[in-house]
């Protein structure tokens, strides 16, 4: 966390991990560390993973509406 030119690759492996096949986040922890990333408040999919996992998903395969949703509920 220290290394603020990490925080955007650490971003990009979480989000991979959420919607890739064999991915599984625990979204406590992931949440955890996403509160801890000095990111653009406008940093693509940003918002829509905050929500998945504020939601309790794990995987995109596993509950796959919910990005969906996720990504209606942030364009408004």
């Amino acid at each position: 966390m220290g290394l603020p030119a990490l925080h955007g690759p650490l971003f990009k492996g979480l989000l991979t991990s959420y919607h890739d096949v064999y991915g599984e986040l625990d979204p406590t922890a992931a949440l955890a560390l996403l509160a801890r990333l000095q990111l653009p408040a406008d940093t693509p999919q940003l918002a829509e993973l905050r929500s998945v996992l504020a939601a309790g998903h794990r995987n995109h395969h596993r509950s796959p509406h919910a990005w969906d949703d996720a990504m209606r509920a942030s364009m408004g």
